[in-house]
């Protein structure tokens, strides 16, 4: 597994790659489990958010995504089923982690 500044990186670039408008600001939603990764993200320019950005991370990076999901408690991380990637177009970023019971309990129906 990749460490966590790799992905952030990957994570980065690959939000860079997927617009081809101006922006201000990407914000990449992510779901995940032990075995599901799930993605939507959407896009700012001159303050007014725009919906459906066509992203679909690669490969690499989501099965790096749902290791370090899956390896939270050992790396001493709090446990994680959600996320938000925010990427401003000056470089600096942000990734924020939530427990999300209810969709943990959805996945576990299934």
């Amino acid at each position: 597994m990749k460490n966590i500044e790799d992905i952030y990186k990957n994570i980065g670039s690959q939000l860079n790659d997927s617009i081809d408008s101006s922006w201000d600001k990407i914000e990449l939603n992510i779901e995940c489990s032990d075995k599901y990764i799930g993605t939507n993200a959407k896009y700012q320019i001159n303050g007014e958010w725009k919906n459906a950005l066509n992203l679909a991370l690669n490969r690499e990076t989501k099965i790096d995504l749902i290791k370090f999901h899956n390896s939270a408690k050992e790396l001493h991380f709090a446990q994680w089923n959600k996320a938000i990637y925010t990427l401003e177009k000056n470089g600096h970023f942000d990734m924020t982690f939530e427990w999300d019971q209810a969709l943990q309990d959805e996945w576990n129906k299934i």
